[in-house]
């Protein structure tokens, strides 16, 4: 009875103590007890109770069945247990709630089994069993389902029956097919609790009546095709072919009538691509969007109609895209009118002077001293990067154009360690070696007076504000990033000054006149200032080219100009993947770009991000993964190359 009640146990072991609480409550019933005894379990005295036991127990033992897993089970979790609780009102109060409650679902069915029982009250009875009648046996329960279950079959076939009668009298009309759905929406319901056969039956005679009236309807619909119609009409009739037969979009009569409609198109689409072309060459931004619904609507992405619109719909959005974009950068080389003037109006003529900036690191910087645009420079002149600049050049200067230094050069000095504290273990073993005395000694390359006691100026005042730029260096939480970002400065610098003078004679005027502004600049004063504008000015006017630009090899120059300065990890080249662009609301100016890229490093092959943020439509800030919060900006002479449009493609 246990295996009948519970089949798929495997061990009595475990069986679950609700489970065998309910076994023992129910084999004490009057379905099971009574029949054995003749009397229910309650009204037994506990002489004949003590009697029965002791029979059962000597047959158990005598028998061997204690050696049987199975049988121990039963009589120690159903017999044993149980009749020590004798004379305990729980227990027989727990078997006449069994009683009662198998009386009570025995009424119930049988009140069911006539025909006024509603279909409603049916399906709570269902949800009822497993809460109310929860301490019947489990075989009992599914019994009961069963018996509803076919109930419920019997009065979802006679509904089934009628929704067929209604379904057989529709007329073969358009207006029947919305009957059609509305009833089969009302059957969705019934369909599930109807009997296998009656769910069989329904669908093929629903099927067959929907195909009757959806050929009927589409034959009339459609018909002979007017030759005469246009790709407006066609579109016209493809959306009311849509709306009016939508629902039965499954059906073959419904694909096959849609693909008239859409070959007609098709055709209509080759004999007029000549037409169509000069259309969409013609486009402006307002008539774009509707020439574009217009003949590439409902057509197949795989057909070669579609392929071709897209490809002269893409073309010419390109234009506009570009269009748009240079209306725009000539509306704001217009605003800036007045700047031209004064740039005119204010400096003396360039004359023959030539100054080759392209390809440095710093080129707008340099450009905009030498030109004594100083309006144009956001660089503090009291900031360690602009020292750095000041001190590259004199060195710089020195070393390679010795003969054009004035006859009251100075010596460039600098401070070496003239005394060292060492500190080592017990082992003698070096531990920190740090310097306790310092002394100047010249370098052997010389500077213009001038200039270099504009440099000593600047140490001196960066020597007082030392503390300030130490208690700010390790109170920014960004401290490790700008330290960094200090390095690739420097080492930019670096390959600048190396190119500086070979791109620029050192007897040239174009270089003395950018050290005059470069003295200038340190000192603070006017400049001697050139007429025209900066071609750096006026990419940043611009915002940025227009047009499609590469985008994947603009990130690689840039990513692989920042990893200059990578300590332990080296860039992977031409490992950037997984661009993504984020342009503003009109389409025409870059705002994010954000991509991966390779790496390796002590954790051998890793991935990284980078994101750049644009402003005004050019570069600005780079920020990566592993200081996501630190700007570094990109080298300005790639911003210089992507404002000129040397990334298009």
């Amino acid at each position: 009875m246990i295996k009948q009640e519970y089949p798929e146990t495997t061990s009595l072991r475990y069986m679950n103590r609700g489970k065998m609480q309910k076994l023992a409550a129910n084999y004490f019933s009057k379905n099971y007890f009574e029949s054995y005894r003749g009397k229910p379990y309650a009204q037994l005295s506990h002489k004949t109770l003590a009697k029965d036991f002791r029979k059962i127990q000597l047959c158990f033992v005598k028998g061997n069945y204690r050696n049987d897993p199975h049988y121990n089970w039963v009589f120690q979790n159903i017999i044993y247990n149980n009749y020590l609780a004798y004379g305990n009102p729980n227990f027989i109060n727990q078997i006449a709630t069994v009683d009662t409650k198998r009386s009570k679902l025995k009424k119930e069915l049988v009140n069911i089994s006539g025909n006024t029982t509603s279909r409603d009250e049916l399906l709570q009875l269902k949800q009822r069993l497993s809460v109310e009648y929860a301490v019947l046996l489990d075989s009992e329960l599914r019994q009961a389902i069963t018996e509803i279950d076919a109930i419920i079959a019997k009065k979802s076939d006679a509904q089934l029956d009628e929704l067929l009668t209604y379904i057989e009298k529709l007329n073969r009309d358009k207006e029947s097919l919305v009957k059609i759905s509305k009833l089969n929406q009302k059957a969705t319901q019934l369909l599930p609790e109807a009997s296998q056969a009656k769910q069989t039956e329904f669908q093929s005679r629903l099927d067959a009546k929907t195909v009757a009236l959806l050929q009927n309807a589409i034959d009339i619909d459609l018909g002979p095709l007017n030759q005469n119609l246009d790709i407006a009409q066609i579109n016209q009739k493809l959306k009311a072919f849509k709306q009016d037969y939508g629902s039965f979009s499954r059906h073959s009569q419904v694909k096959k009538g849609e693909q008239k409609l859409i070959a007609q198109k098709e055709k209509l689409v080759n004999t007029q691509i000549k037409t169509i072309e000069a259309q969409i060459v013609q486009a402006d931004n307002t008539s774009f969007p509707r020439l574009e619904n217009k003949y590439m609507s409902y057509l197949p992405q795989q057909s070669s109609q579609y392929q071709k619109l897209n490809a002269l719909f893409a073309s010419r959005k390109k234009q506009l895209v570009e269009q748009q974009r240079l209306a725009q950068q000539q509306k704001k080389l217009e605003g800036s009118n007045e700047r031209i003037a004064f740039l005119e109006a204010n400096g003396k003529d360039e004359g023959s002077m030539q100054f080759k900036t392209v390809g440095l690191n710093n080129a707008a910087f340099f450009d905009y001293i030498y030109r004594g645009h100083f309006e144009n420079i956001e660089l503090d002149v009291f900031s360690s990067h602009f020292l750095m600049i000041l001190n590259g050049y004199l060195n710089t200067f020195g070393s390679l154009c010795p003969d054009e230094l004035p006859e009251n050069k100075v010596e460039i000095m600098t401070d070496v360690c003239s005394r060292e504290s060492v500190t080592t273990d017990g082992y003698g073993v070096e531990v920190s070696r740090y310097c306790t005395a310092w002394k100047t000694i010249g370098t052997g390359i010389f500077a213009d007076p001038k200039l270099y006691a504009a440099k000593m100026r600047l140490v001196a005042q960066q020597n007082q504000d030392a503390f300030r730029i130490a208690v700010d260096m390790y109170t920014n939480p960004d401290a490790m990033g700008n330290s960094i970002d200090q390095v690739h400065k420097a080492k930019a610098l670096l390959s600048d000054w190396s190119n500086f003078f070979r791109f620029n004679a050192c007897d040239s005027k174009s270089v003395k006149q950018f050290e005059t502004n470069l003295l200038a600049f340190a000192n603070q004063q006017k400049p001697e200032r050139l007429k025209g504008m900066s071609v750096y000015e006026k990419i940043k006017i611009l915002g940025g080219p227009a047009g499609d630009q590469n985008h994947a090899k603009l990130l690689n120059d840039i990513v692989s100009n920042q990893s200059k300065t990578w300590a332990l990890n080296k860039y992977t080249g031409n490992s950037i993947s997984n661009v993504r662009e984020l342009k503003s609301a009109d389409q025409t100016q870059m705002v994010t770009l954000k991509a991966d890229y390779n790496f390796s490093g002590l954790l051998g092959k890793q991935t990284g991000g980078v994101t750049v943020k644009f402003k005004d439509g050019l570069p600005d800030c780079i920020y990566f993964s592993d200081y996501p919060n630190n700007c570094k900006k990109p080298n300005s002479a790639l911003v210089a190359k992507y404002g000129l449009g040397e990334y298009a493609k």
